[in-house]
This record gives C-alpha cells, sequence and structure tokens, in this order.
C-alpha cells in the first residue's frame, strides 16, 4: 500500500509534465525560435569580431590583462566549440588585434555592430516573454554598455578563481582520480547554466523569477553540452563538410554550429517561460487565463487601493487570486493602460486612471479588448450582483442576435430585380 501511495504522485506528474513539454513545443513555435536562431546566428557571425576587440580594450585597463584574456580564449574555444577549434580561435585573434589598431569612426563601427548583437538578444528573449512594453533607448544603451564592460570582467574574474583553485595540491591530487576528473568535466556545464541563467534573468523587460531562470538555464546548459558532443561526434565521424568545401571546412562548421547554439539557448528560455504561465496543478491550462471578469476585478482592487493610498504592483496584485498568475496579468495590465483606464507609476505600482463612477461596464466591453465573459468562463465573477449584470448582459446579446442568417439571405433575395436581355421582352419572359 505504501509503494503504491508513493507512486501515485508520481504517476500524476507524467500527464502534467507531458502537457508542459507540448506548451513549451507550441510557444517555441509560436515564437518562431528557429528564424529567430537564423537571425541571431547572422549577427553573431558579424559581431564576433567586435565583441573580442571590446572585450580586449576592458582588459586593457588591467595589468595582467593579457593573460586573462588568453585564458579566456582558451577556456571558451575548448570547451564551448565542438571542432576546429584551434583554427577559428586562430584567425579570430588575428581579426581582433587588426582591429584593435582602428581609430575613430572604425572603432565607433565596431561598438555599433556589438551593440547590434546586444539588441538583437534582447528582441528575441522580450518575445519570447511577450513583452509589449519596451525599455527606453536610454534603458537599453546602459544594459548593453553594462554587459559589455563587465560581462568580461565577471567572465575573467570567474576564469581566474577556477584556475587558483585548481592549482591547489589538494584538488590537483583530487583531479588525478576518476572522480576529480569528472567534476573538473563539470565546469563547462556550470559555466553555461550561470550564463543563461543571466541572460533569462536579465535581458527580459520583464521580471522572471530566479527559480524559473535557474532551471531554464541548467536545462539549456545540459542540452547545449550534449549537442557539442553530438555535433562534435557527427563532424569527425561524418566529414561531409571537409569533404566538400575542403580547407573552408570551419566556416560553415561555425555557422551550424552557431545556429544550434541558439536555438537551445531559445529553446531553454521557452522552458524559463513557460514555467512562470503552466499550472502544474490544473488539469485545464485555459483556466488560467485571464478575460474581462478579470480586468474588472483588478479594477475594483485598484479602486480599494486608492483609497488606502496604495499603488500595489503585479506581484502584489497576483496575491489576490491564486488563478492569477504575473505575466498573464501583466499583460492584462498592459492592455487597460493602452485603453487609459490604469496608468503606472514610477515605483512600479498601478493605478486608476479615470474614476469608475464616470464608466460603465459597456465602456469596457466596447472597447474590443475583452469577450464578454459566459458563466462557467474561468474569469466569471464571484460577485452575484456582478454576475446578474453580465449573465442579463449575455441574454440581451443572444436574444437580439438570435436571428437566423438565412432570413437575411431571402430577403436579399426579393429585393433584386430581374432584368430582360437584349432583344427580349418583359411580356415574352412572363409567357
Amino acid at each position: 500500500m505504501a509503494s503504491e501511495s508513493r507512486s501515485t504522485p508520481v504517476t500524476a506528474l507524467v500527464p502534467q509534465l507531458r502537457d508542459f513539454l507540448a506548451l513549451v513545443a507550441e510557444r517555441f513555435t509560436r515564437h518562431e525560435a528557429l528564424q529567430n536562431a537564423a537571425g541571431l546566428t547572422y549577427t553573431t557571425l558579424l559581431s564576433l569580431v567586435p565583441l573580442m576587440t571590446v572585450t580586449l580594450a576592458v582588459f586593457s585597463a588591467f595589468p595582467v590583462a593579457d593573460r586573462v584574456y588568453l585564458l579566456i580564449q582558451d577556456f571558451v574555444f575548448q570547451n564551448f566549440v565542438p571542432t576546429s577549434s584551434e583554427v577559428l580561435q586562430q584567425h579570430l585573434s588575428e581579426f581582433s588585434s587588426k582591429a584593435s589598431r582602428l581609430t575613430g569612426a572604425g572603432a565607433a563601427f565596431l561598438v555599433v555592430v556589438a551593440l547590434m548583437m546586444m539588441a538583437s538578444i534582447d528582441r528575441a528573449m522580450n518575445a519570447i516573454w511577450e513583452v509589449r512594453t519596451q525599455r527606453s533607448l536610454a534603458g537599453k544603451f546602459l544594459i548593453y554598455w553594462a554587459v559589455l564592460s563587465l560581462g568580461p570582467l565577471l567572465i575573467g574574474a570567474s576564469v581566474l578563481v577556477t584556475s587558483y583553485i585548481i592549482s591547489l595540491p589538494i584538488l590537483s591530487d583530487a583531479a588525478s582520480s576518476g572522480v576529480g576528473r569528472n567534476l573538473l568535466t563539470l565546469t563547462p556545464v556550470a559555466a553555461s547554466a550561470l550564463a543563461f541563467t543571466m541572460i533569462y534573468l536579465v535581458v527580459p523587460n520583464r521580471r522572471v523569477r530566479a527559480a524559473h531562470a535557474l532551471i531554464g538555464g541548467v536545462f539549456a546548459a545540459l542540452l547545449f553540452e550534449g549537442a557539442k558532443r553530438a555535433f562534435g561526434f557527427y563532424i569527425t565521424q561524418f566529414p561531409t563538410y571537409e569533404a566538400i568545401y575542403g580547407a573552408l571546412a570551419s566556416i560553415p562548421i561555425f555557422l551550424v554550429w552557431l545556429y544550434l547554439s541558439w536555438v537551445v539557448v531559445l529553446l531553454g528560455a521557452e522552458v524559463a517561460h513557460c514555467l512562470s504561465i503552466f499550472r502544474w496543478g490544473s488539469h485545464d491550462q485555459a483556466r488560467c487565463r485571464v478575460g474581462m471578469g478579470d480586468a474588472i476585478d483588478v479594477l475594483l482592487a485598484l479602486d480599494e487601493a486608492a483609497a488606502d493610498g496604495a499603488a500595489p504592483t503585479t506581484v502584489e496584485l497576483a496575491r489576490r487570486r491564486k488563478r492569477w498568475m504575473e505575466p498573464q496579468l501583466d499583460d492584462l495590465l498592459g492592455r487597460l493602460r493602452d485603453l487609459h483606464w490604469v496608468h503606472m507609476t514610477r515605483e512600479g505600482g498601478w493605478t486608476l486612471a479615470r474614476r469608475l463612477s464616470d464608466a460603465t461596464l459597456y465602456d469596457l466591453y466596447a472597447s474590443r479588448a475583452f469577450e464578454l465573459p459566459r458563466p462557467g468562463d474561468p474569469d466569471w465573477p464571484t460577485d452575484t450582483q456582478l454576475a446578474d449584470v453580465l449573465g442579463a448582459a449575455n441574454a440581451g446579446v443572444a436574444g437580439g442576435l438570435g436571428v437566423p442568417l438565412a432570413a437575411f439571405r431571402l430577403r436579399r433575395a426579393d429585393a433584386v430585380a430581374l432584368r430582360p436581355r437584349d432583344g427580349q421582352s418583359t411580356t415574352s419572359t412572363s409567357t
């Protein structure tokens, strides 16, 4: 009996996991992730040399710049590029060293290209999280520049700390054993998971829970490691590109690998996003959607908060209803803001933009942003007075529109007059 009770939660989790994976696949297709990955691949190819040049410029301000820069290069190309890493590293290093000697307009162009890559990543992530409110130009520039300037420093610090820890005698002896070597092989996976988590946490212009970003980052890191090993096995065992392109085989191989890498990154982002909109305890995911009933409830909640002089945030509003989730509620508030029903304060709270005494339910319905809820819908109100009003509205719509379409077809046919043909009189037609 105890084993049956323990297996029941696992059995119940299987359909939920299947529904979650179906949701990830559906969102991955809806957001055109494969097309976005192709665009990011092209942008990355253009931005690699500018990014390396900007990184070298950041490290040049420190006395150990050359050593740290070489350590980062070796770590990245040895652990994140499956094949032809030496050739790619040599060519890219030569390009970046030549680009570092540019001055004036040339250097500014490299910075612009690097910022373009950051903008492309920003658009792709915001498309996955379905963000409708974009950052201001100044906000985008500050975030992009922070990533370009602080990112290399953080990576360099992590590489130096890792190298120092590994060089300790106790760890050097442990690394010679099988367990130690297996643990050291997890270093690239941990670095990838940390990088992906930071991307999912910082880039979207929406609050992302750290747990969801971490799960998506770990998923993407494991998938990235598996893809790297599978792609390396395919290239070494089936040298199709080398047979066709010869000495230039490293170029298409690198392009394909960039594309696969961005597919993995976007898939991990979809996992992190779907974790925030999926209800594991609900068998009907449609009941997690928001509608006109939720809009009415939100407006009433903001009116009550205004009476107390408060401006609740999206997180605080989501706590009022168990069914409400932050992404859907954020989209609902965004629609209400576009309709000039609410507005956001500088502190990120929400307040009413109009007095509810001057607004009617018809005004909200006539905005065409929401459908009239029906009994049994997830947003059907629990307040009996409001439910009676919406029920009467549904009955009025059903009564007013309950006319067969065929009635309009017959009336239109009766109104058409038959015109006689040329040379034929109306009397002959009648006979």
